[in-house]
């Protein structure tokens, strides 16, 4: 037992009048740590804080957030490609001489492609970043003040 388990331990001792007569067993309980409800919940995969703005400042926060997913998502994706080069050179180099240099040209596209299947949902993040409430918002103002001009130049 550690000295952390030592000290949680609660001693029941026999009562002095039964001590001669009578045997009693000495019962040893020990007290469970209760989980917290914040790490129960981060191993559910629920966070139920909400993330809380400034007044005015929540689109530009969640743009902020968008843009950091999206870097992360641009950097995986040229690690993976990186990886897929590495990995195919060594390959390649052990099955004949020179054959990192040979290989260069396969090598290099097969990375490439892994790079892009990783990249390929980065115009969806992006556009779905741009495309909020405010900016819509904002769209159909600038729309409307330029279908007035259009309307005085049509015959």
């Amino acid at each position: 037992m550690t000295d952390d388990e030592k000290s949680k331990v609660r001693l029941l001792s026999r009562s002095s009048a039964d001590a001669e007569t009578q045997l009693k067993p000495i019962v040893l309980e020990f007290k469970r740590r209760k989980k917290k409800d914040d790490a129960s919940s981060e191993k559910n995969g629920s966070d139920e804080r909400k993330i809380k703005y400034s007044r005015g400042l929540e689109e530009i926060q969640r743009l902020e957030e968008n843009a950091i997913r999206i870097g992360h998502k641009a950097a995986r994706s040229l690690s993976k490609g990186a990886e897929v080069y590495e990995r195919e050179r060594q390959q390649s180099a052990k099955e004949k001489t020179d054959g990192a240099i040979e290989d260069f040209i396969h090598n290099s596209a097969k990375a490439a492609s892994a790079s892009m299947k990783e990249a390929s949902d980065i115009p969806i993040d992006l556009a779905e970043s741009i495309n909020t409430g405010s900016y819509r918002k904002g769209l159909r103002k600038t729309l409307k003040r330029v279908s007035k001009f259009i309307r005085l130049w049509r015959i």
